[in-house]
Formats: structure tokens, sequence, C-alpha cells
């Protein structure tokens, strides 16, 4: 087996390892910040009315 066999058998698969990182990065968006943004915006609300309301 020649150098150039061994080093292609490695290479393939590192080229796809990224393949995934935009719909990972989607996905931890939609499950951590969405719900986070929620949370901190329902709680800025309701330190609003408490403030008005009062």
């Amino acid at each position: 087996m020649n150098h150039e066999e061994e080093s292609n058998r490695y290479y393939y698969p590192v080229e796809g390892r990224t393949d995934g990182a935009i719909p990972g990065a989607v996905a931890f968006i939609a499950i951590i910040a969405v719900p986070a943004l929620a949370y901190a915006a329902w709680h800025a609300l309701a330190s609003w009315f408490s403030a008005v309301f009062s």
C-alpha cells in the first residue's frame, strides 16, 4: 500500500465532520435560547406589571 492510499483512507471521514454544524447550532438555539429568552421576557413583563400596578 502506498502513502497516497493510506492518507486517503483518513481524509474523507474528516471532510464530512462539520456537515451537521449548522443544523446543530439551530437546534441548540431552538432548544436552549428560545425557552431562556421566553423565561426572561416573562419575568421582565411580570416585574413591569408589579411595578405599575402596585
